[in-house]
């Protein structure tokens, strides 16, 4: 059975600011209520009977919608942790880099002190052959 969609509010009283929220129904929604009034052939001669069959719907979609609401929230705030716990590791990871960084650009300098080492080393040759 089909059930409107509730996203559009009648207007109760004559209150000029319920009518600014006034919305049409669209087709949809008026599908879905004339295919619930069909359902309820008692709706047009008991509206109280109807009424009530509407507002036992209404508490059992939104004891869905809350349960729905819980259950999202219990899922970020597994998602949240997942999501911490997934930064400490990148810190952790940054910290190996960071050291691993240090270690090479040690090594870059002592390579570069070899090399220099050698140049002069070569040069040191090249003069004592020339002499």
């Amino acid at each position: 059975e089909s059930v409107p969609s509730g996203e559009n509010q009648s207007v109760a009283g004559g209150d000029e600011e319920a009518v600014d929220e006034y919305q049409e129904l669209n087709a949809r929604e008026e599908q879905d209520i004339e295919i619930m009034m069909e359902g309820c052939e008692y709706a047009i001669s008991n509206a109280e009977a109807f009424a009530e069959k509407l507002s036992r719907e209404l508490q059992v979609l939104d004891g869905a919608n809350i349960q729905s609401i819980m259950a999202s929230e219990k899922q970020v705030n597994i998602l949240m942790k997942l999501l911490d716990e997934a930064l400490k590791e990148v810190d952790q990871i940054e910290l190996k880099l960071s050291s691993y960084e240090e270690m090479l650009q040690s090594v870059k300098d002592q390579m570069d002190q070899i090399s220099e080492s050698n140049h002069l080393i070569h040069l040191s040759n090249t003069n004592n052959v020339k002499l």
